[in-house]
């Protein structure tokens, strides 16, 4: 699906507040032209209303497709969460220990508004920044600790923390993600898809050059491990760590079930740092799954926001950022869009067994 159509979903899945704005909106633009007032303050103020009524209904939890009960997980059957393994109940303790080591991220409210914007809240519009912000935190936990790493505090995990509370000044908050994503054309308080997300986190690390990790996005479905290892490679001894994102489609209208083994494998790699994806205008971060159903973190949970003002930095209250809470998505419900993203923190990750995904 392209980002575009994602965007024409966003308008057919709107709020049912919608129609009620347009009306105001229209009565407003009515008006102004009566009295002759200039375009460039028109705009201004629609846009000033337009940001008012999103943040107005940020309690209204939105419903995307049928009302369906989710998934349970089973007992004695195996699940994978990127490249480990667990049979319930007897491995319960590990899993849930697994799973809340990820940070997660959900919609926040009442965060300081997005520059240039009135939004202070993402709820309705953010889940993709979210699922980005999850992903890439997960792949900084992995770059200084291991997959092995159970959630303890300590600086350094303080500090992968800070860069992502709601905080303009955060290397990636939401702020800094929706500002970044603008240069990609999306105005903050639209739905990004996933190309729009990975961009973003690939111009931001840029910026953070002591962070010595490097970002790749696969384009045209065509990815040189040469080209890769080239961007990587500082001298004949020393490598700078690779975050790898290879946007897939799995079909043409759906997802063709020839590459669920594919998808499957893919979590059973070590180097591994799961997926992005969802259904229409519904964003998940993927970490694994159990049978033929991904198994995934939810970031559509609102939340208040956790101001770095007033805390302190160096022993963060971080426990609305995890979660053993994990839901499952049958394959038939995926969109066809989805990302995978895979780190290389040393060169012999970059062998053919360790980056083939045996896509078809």
């Amino acid at each position: 699906m392209t980002e575009s159509s994602w965007s024409d979903l966003w308008i057919e899945y709107s709020y049912p507040i919608g129609v009620a704005s347009i009306a105001v909106i229209t009565v407003i633009t009515a008006e102004y032209i009566r009295r002759n007032v200039r375009m460039s303050d028109l705009e201004a103020t629609l846009t000033t209303l337009n940001n008012t009524i999103n943040n107005t209904i940020t309690d209204y939890t939105p419903v995307f497709g049928n009302l369906e009960e989710k998934s349970q997980i089973l007992h004695g059957v195996e699940i994978q969460v990127l490249g480990r393994r667990y049979v319930l109940p007897d491995d319960k303790a590990m899993f849930e220990r697994d799973v809340e080591s990820f940070l997660w991220f959900s919609y926040r409210r009442n965060f300081r508004a997005i520059g240039g914007t009135t939004y202070t809240s993402d709820r309705g519009w953010g889940c993709m920044l979210r699922c980005i912000q999850m992903l890439y935190s997960h792949t900084l936990i992995r770059h200084n600790f291991s997959r092995d790493w159970r959630w303890t505090k300590c600086n350094t995990y303080n500090s992968i923390l800070r860069h992502f509370l709601d905080d303009p000044n955060g290397l990636y908050s939401i702020q800094q993600i929706a500002k970044a994503g603008c240069s990609a054309g999306k105005d903050v308080g639209t739905w990004f898809g996933p190309n729009t997300a990975a961009q973003s986190i690939r111009i931001l690390t840029e910026f953070h050059k002591e962070l010595h990790l490097t970002v790749q996005v696969v384009m045209d479905n065509f990815m040189c491990i040469e080209d890769i290892k080239f961007f990587c490679k500082e001298d004949d001894v020393n490598w700078t760590p690779l975050l790898l994102i290879v946007p897939l489609r799995l079909g043409l209208s759906e997802c063709n079930n020839i590459y669920i083994e594919n998808i499957k494998h893919c979590f059973e790699i070590e180097q591994s740092v799961g997926a992005v994806g969802g259904r229409p205008n519904s964003a998940f971060y993927f970490i694994g799954y159990q049978n033929d159903k991904l198994l995934y973190l939810d970031p559509h949970v609102t939340q208040e926001s956790l101001s770095p003002d007033g805390i302190d930095l160096d022993d963060i209250p971080d426990e609305t950022y995890h979660t053993t809470k994990v839901d499952l998505l049958p394959w038939d419900q995926l969109d066809r869009v989805l990302q995978w993203r895979s780190t290389a923190k040393q060169r012999n990750h970059m062998t053919p067994s360790a980056t083939n995904s045996r896509r078809r």
